[in-house]
């Protein structure tokens, strides 16, 4: 089979470390690997390279959203319906959901719970080439207390001792990371978002666990006192964090720890308030201005903060990271640190910065092309868009 090679020519290509948009570069793609950035026509060129005029557009790295539940239906609220599913429609409605990502320009994702490890699966499936769709970096199934929040996609513990054997079974089955469950959650009935679950000590073995294998953790944390637990613990990073404080987010930084906000998750359930179950909505409203409050204060304090969106949530479609880039800059954001957040800082939690995340040789292919510039008009993330993926065209 013949190695492609592509000439993403005369485009305006984003430095995402810089803030830069360098103006009239070409791209060279040879085979899934980029080959050479450069100004625009100082490549001399093979015959057999097709060439693709960008004149006018603009070049940025594939989306990385660091937090989806690729076998979730956005149209159904209730956890256990979707646990209920046997494996074949789960893949099915995974397959179907990494299809849209990909549609979406979001071309690595990182899995945070599915039922009975059919993530893990998936991205090996995806690896080999037997189908389509971002790269995953799977938790497989998620860890929880007994009757905690998620308890119907996951394992429960109730001791280190438990956590970890969990621990350990998961990584037996090939997670790439570990997800944890430190406090209550929105969409579990009967469970408070404040009430703290797992405990310091669950977490903290879990965490050794995970690290002595070499790779990261993550904790589901709404709640003061879980986060709190949770970053102590040394967790990698912190997903919502609907009530940060200033000694948490003193810490994250002192740590390096992450924050995934995904703001849009409690948009989304709050969009469409008369299609849901009161207990999710009530619980959205309650935690939407501290939510905003603990994203500005990590904003501003300087904690490291990737791009994820919960997508798989009530009415949180597959491709909402479009509108997660918008919602950080309208929570305060500038573009520039929105396109890092989506790019190479996600790349950094995921731990494959080396080999994605940027626009420079070495690095894979995954490229989208926009129509403007998104530092000068971010609204254009929304517009159409080419999507390149181990430097094939998917769209």
């Amino acid at each position: 089979m013949t190695e492609n090679k592509i000439l993403l020519q005369n485009a305006n290509v984003l430095d995402v470390y810089k803030g830069e948009s360098r103006l009239n570069h070409d791209v060279y793609i040879q085979g899934n690997t980029i080959k050479e950035v450069c100004p625009t026509g100082q490549l001399s060129l093979e015959e057999d390279v097709e060439i693709v005029d960008c004149t006018g557009q603009t070049i940025m790295p594939g989306i990385m959203d660091c937090h989806v539940h690729l076998c979730m239906d956005p149209a159904c609220p209730d956890p256990a319906m979707i646990a209920a599913k046997n494996d074949t429609a789960l893949t099915i409605d995974a397959i179907n959901n990494m299809d849209a990502l990909l549609k979406n320009g979001i071309t690595y994702v990182r899995g945070m719970g599915d039922p009975r490890n059919i993530d893990i699966e998936l991205s090996r499936a995806q690896k080999a080439g037997l189908i389509d769709g971002p790269d995953i970096l799977p938790c497989g199934k998620l860890i929880c207390m007994t009757g905690g929040h998620g308890w119907q996609l996951g394992d429960e513990v109730d001791s280190p001792d438990e956590m970890r054997k969990a621990v350990r079974e998961h990584l037996k089955a090939g997670a790439g990371h570990i997800k944890m469950m430190a406090t209550g959650g929105v969409m579990t009935k009967g469970v408070k978002t404040t009430s703290t679950q797992l405990t310091y000590e669950e977490l903290k073995v879990g965490i050794e666990e995970a690290e002595h294998a070499g790779i990261k953790t993550a904790t589901h944390a709404q709640g003061n006192a879980g986060i709190r637990n949770a970053v102590r613990a040394g967790i990698h990073s912190v997903e919502h964090g609907f009530y940060l404080d200033e000694e948490i987010v003193r810490w994250m930084i002192e740590k390096g720890t992450f924050y995934v906000p995904t703001l849009v998750a409690v948009y989304e359930i709050l969009n469409q308030k008369d299609s849901l179950p009161a207990y999710i909505v009530e619980k959205a409203e309650v935690a939407k201005d501290a939510h905003r409050a603990s994203f500005q204060l990590a904003l501003k304090s300087g904690v490291k903060i990737a791009l994820g969106t919960d997508a798989g949530t009530p009415f949180n479609q597959f491709g909402s990271a479009r509108d997660e880039f918008l919602y950080m800059i309208e929570a305060g954001m500038n573009p520039v640190q929105a396109v890092r957040s989506a790019t190479c800082l996600a790349a950094e939690l995921l731990g494959v910065e080396e080999n994605y995340g940027s626009i420079e040789p070495g690095k894979v292919a995954d490229l989208l092309i926009l129509q403007q510039c998104v530092y000068d008009e971010p609204e254009t993330i929304k517009e159409s868009i080419i999507v390149y993926k181990g430097g094939k065209r998917y769209v």
